[in-house]
């Protein structure tokens, strides 16, 4: 048994725990510790008994007191169980801003360099990229979004739908005026927009609508032709493989196979890309994106990232192979 207790990012760490579980066939007990439990004896003792300390989605080296405060109290659990092996899951923010301290030297060095052996997962494969600039080794295993099994539709909804998520708190993060600009230029085009209001908006446009936040997107991923998600930076977009699965077409902002790639602020590549798309749409010449579902179901099975999952953590726990003692 593999004892794992995760600390960090609670929505991601609680899901994490019941896909270890889930997905181990039993062999690993997996639990998401608050650091208010670790007040209590009953969170001490669960943190010593641990084999695996996950750190999710909280970065080292933060100079925040809440970076430096979980960082004291990374090193404090580190020290009570020090036959633990450590884990830091990167999801996406995370490396942004480690990156952004780095690069203007604000990163606190020490807990970084302690993280350096230690294993480390990333999200997505950009993520491993921009990890090594800050001197960490991360290996690319996305994150489990929970994919309902969705097969596509025998053909497009209609009328030509963009689906795309803007929360009303960080509009310029999710490219919330790109996607205004575009709406502006095609008036022809409906655009359908989850997770806000709208209120950064002044003036509403006739076709473009929001619905606030949504805890079930399938209605609206029913009726779309295109899901657009274009961030300042990101990890591996469970809204991208959802659509993708449902064989819905994604404009992303980032490279992954059977997508079309729009730069974060670009308008005008946004605004070429959904013409194009239109236009094939009216011409009954868009099928559903059968490519995208067959890479979905085939890249992101959930047993088999179990499975990779399960041969890191045995080796990162096994012990280091004896030397062998030189032949006279």
């Amino acid at each position: 048994m593999i004892r794992v207790v995760m600390l960090g990012q609670p929505f991601w760490s609680l899901r994490f725990a019941d896909i270890l579980r889930e997905g181990s066939g039993g062999e690993v007990e997996a639990r998401f510790l608050p650091p208010g439990d670790l007040a209590r004896p009953g969170g001490l003792r669960v943190a010593m008994a641990a084999d695996i300390l996950l750190r999710m989605g909280y970065r080292p080296g933060a100079r925040t007191w809440r970076g430096r405060l979980f960082d004291g109290l990374w090193a404090f659990l580190r020290t009570l169980n020090p036959r633990a092996k450590a884990v830091h899951y990167w999801i996406g923010t995370d490396v942004l801003h480690t990156l952004q301290d780095h690069r203007s030297g604000r990163l606190r060095q020490g807990p970084l360099r302690r993280a350096q052996e230690d294993l480390h997962w990333a999200d997505a494969p950009w993520l491993v990229e921009e990890l090594a600039e800050v001197g960490l080794k991360a290996r690319y295993i996305a994150l489990p979004v929970p994919l309902r099994e969705v097969q596509p539709p025998a053909r497009l909804p209609a009328p030509f739908t963009v689906l795309t998520y803007i929360p009303d708190t960080r509009p310029e993060f999710y490219d919330g005026p790109t996607i205004l600009r575009a709406a502006q230029a095609l008036p022809g085009i409906r655009f359908e927009v989850i997770g806000g209001e709208g209120a950064w908006v002044r003036s509403p446009l006739p076709n473009l609508t929001f619905f606030g936040w949504q805890k079930d997107v399938r209605p609206f991923l029913a009726r779309a032709s295109v899901v657009v998600r274009l961030v300042r930076h990101d990890g591996m977009g469970g809204t991208v493989l959802e659509a993708l699965q449902a064989g819905r077409h994604v404009i992303y902002s980032q490279s992954i196979p059977c997508v079309t790639v729009v730069p974060y602020q670009d308008p005008e590549a946004l605004e070429s890309a959904l013409r194009g798309l239109h236009e094939r749409f009216e011409a009954g010449d868009l099928a559903p994106n059968l490519a995208g579902h067959r890479y979905v179901q085939e890249m992101f099975d959930l047993q088999q990232r179990c499975d990779a999952y399960l041969s890191d953590l045995r080796r990162h726990l096994a012990p280091p192979a004896l030397m062998e003692d030189p032949k006279p």
